[in-house]
């Protein structure tokens, strides 16, 4: 396992960041709506309804329980760390909105109980 590119009691306070947790909020409710348009018979689907389900008007706790995940996944963590600082807000900021919303939607499967399992076969089985 590499390194972390960042301390965990850092990586704590940006997951608590209060500038990061509206804009969370509002990439969960936009994947959500996303999920909601994906072909029903997709592998994993009915899951990842109920997750959107669910969140697709996040309160603050559950984006606060998404930020933990999220900011440990290699892209933020690796835009935190180019930040420069360990200062929580100058770290949220060097985030971009699209790097939130990729992470979100790269986790969903994974917080939703999906089988990664099941989608590789599901995957094997259309080639």
């Amino acid at each position: 396992m590499p390194a972390l590119p960042l301390p965990l009691a850092v990586m704590c306070n940006l997951a608590c960041e209060a500038s990061l947790l509206p804009r969370v909020r509002m990439a969960i409710a936009v994947v959500a709506q996303e999920v909601f348009a994906e072909d029903g018979s997709a592998p994993g689907y009915p899951l990842r309804w109920n997750l959107a389900k669910t969140v697709l008007s996040p309160t603050q706790a559950q984006a606060a329980s998404m930020m933990v995940a999220l900011v440990v996944s290699p892209d933020l963590l690796a835009a935190a760390a180019g930040a420069g600082s360990t200062d929580p807000a100058t770290m949220a900021a060097a985030i971009t909105d699209e790097q939130i919303l990729d992470a979100i939607r790269q986790g969903w499967n994974a917080v939703a109980g999906v089988n990664p399992t099941v989608i590789a076969e599901a995957l094997q089985a259309t080639t």
